[in-house]
C-alpha cells in the first residue's frame, strides 16, 4: 500500500469492521544492519505487537515485540531465522546488540524458520521474513501513535475470523479507508489471491524442475548402460571363463547387476553428501531458508538405484546370453 495510508486506519478499519480481529499498520525500511564486522543491507520493518498474530509468526527463542517496547519506544528487535545465521552464525543472539542504521538495538527474541512451517501466515506476505528486523514502529519513525496518530506507514495488515469472504472484506475496508479520503490512493490485497499466485507460480517451477530432473535420470541411466556395455565388452573372455567353469547365465547376470547397484549407490550417496553441503552452505552465506526432507532424500535414493538397475538389465543380460566357445574366442 501507498504512503497515504496513515497509522490509525489500523485501529479505525478493525473497529468498523465487525469481522476484524485486530490491524496493524507497518512501516518498511532497507537500512544497515549489522554486529562486529559484519554488515548488510537489511529490511527493517516497524510493526505493532498485533503483527505476531496477524502473520502468525512463530518465536524460536525469547520474545516478539511487546506493547511495553510500544510505548516506551524501546530500541528492542526481533530478526529473522536468516538474519540471525548472517549476523550471529551459531552464537545466540539474545541479548546481544546489533546495529540499525547506526543505532544500537538489543535482540530480544529470534523467529521460528518460515517456510516450514504450514501454520504460519508469512508464507502469503511478500517480505522476506527470515531476513528481516523486526522493531516496534514508534521506535523507527520516532513518533508514538499518541503524539501522532496519522503519522504515515507503508502497510495496514488486517486479520479476518476464520471462514470470512475475504474477497468481499477487500471491498469492505477500501470503502472504510476511502472515508475522509478524495482519492483511492492505496491498494488492497487479500492474501488468499497472492497464496492462489504463489501456488500456481510453485506448480509451474515444479514441473520445470521435474522435467530436468527427469531429463538428468535419462542421461545418468544411458552413461550407466553405457559404461556397463563397455565393461562387458572388456570382459568377455571372463565371462566365457566363467561359464566354461560351470557359472549359469543367471550367476552372469547376477554379477553385473550387482555391480551396476554398487555404481548407482556410491553415485547415490556423492548426491546426497554434496545436496547437504549446498543446501547448509546456502543456509550459512546466503541466509536462504533450506529445508532437508528425509522422505525427499530417501524416494530420491531409491529412484536413483531403480534407474541404475534397470538402465543395467540390458548389459548384464547381454552378458549372460553369451556363449562359452566364443567368448573363449574374442581377441
Amino acid at each position: 500500500m501507498k504512503r497515504s495510508l496513515v497509522a490509525a486506519d489500523a485501529a479505525r478499519a478493525a473497529s468498523l469492521v465487525p469481522t476484524a480481529r485486530v490491524g496493524s499498520p507497518v512501516v518498511s525500511r532497507y537500512l544497515k544492519i549489522g554486529r562486529a564486522e559484519h554488515l548488510l543491507t537489511g529490511q527493517v520493518l516497524g510493526i505493532t505487537p498485533a503483527f505476531q498474530q496477524i502473520l502468525r509468526l512463530g518465536v524460536a527463542r525469547g520474545r516478539f515485540i511487546s506493547e511495553t517496547d510500544e510505548s516506551a519506544v524501546a530500541r528492542v528487535a526481533v530478526i529473522g531465522a536468516g538474519l540471525a545465521r548472517q549476523l550471529f552464525g551459531f552464537r545466540d543472539p539474545l541479548a546481544d546488540t546489533i546495529t540499525i542504521a547506526a543505532d544500537h538495538y538489543r535482540v530480544v527474541g529470534v523467529l521460528r524458520e518460515q517456510g516450514t512451517d504450514p501454520q504460519a501466515g508469512s508464507t502469503m506476505a511478500w517480505h522476506n521474513i527470515n531476513g528481516a528486523a523486526f522493531v516496534p514502529l514508534p521506535t523507527l519513525t520516532g513518533h508514538t501513535f499518541a503524539v501522532a496518530p496519522n503519522q504515515p506507514v507503508d502497510e495496514v495488515w488486517i486479520q479476518v475470523a476464520e471462514g470470512e469472504r475475504s474477497e468481499e472484506l477487500g471491498e469492505v475496508f477500501r470503502r472504510v479507508l476511502l472515508q475522509n479520503r478524495e482519492a483511492d490512493e492505496f491498494t488492497i490485497v487479500v492474501p488468499r489471491e497472492l497464496l492462489a499466485q504463489r501456488y500456481r507460480t510453485q506448480r509451474t517451477f515444479s514441473v520445470v524442475v521435474g522435467s530436468v530432473a527427469a531429463l538428468a535420470l535419462l542421461v545418468g541411466g544411458i552413461g550407466i548402460m553405457n559404461i556397463m556395455l563397455t565393461s562387458v565388452v572388456e570382459r568377455t573372455r571372463e565371462i566365457g571363463v566363467r561359464r566354461t567353469v560351470g557359472a549359469r547365465r543367471r550367476d552372469v547376470t547376477m554379477q553385473f547387476l550387482v555391480e551396476t547397484l554398487l555404481m548407482t549407490v556410491g553415485g547415490g550417496v556423492v548426491g546426497i553428501a554434496v545436496g547437504a553441503v549446498v543446501s547448509a552452505g546456502s543456509s550459512a552465506y546466503a541466509g536462504w531458508s533450506t529445508h532437508v526432507s528425509t522422505t525427499a532424500v530417501a524416494l530420491g535414493f531409491f529412484v536413483s538405484v531403480s534407474i541404475g538397475i534397470l538402465f543395467g538389465l540390458y548389459p548384464a543380460m547381454k552378458a549372460a546370453a553369451l556363449e562359452p566357445v566364443d567368448a573363449m574366442r574374442h581377441e
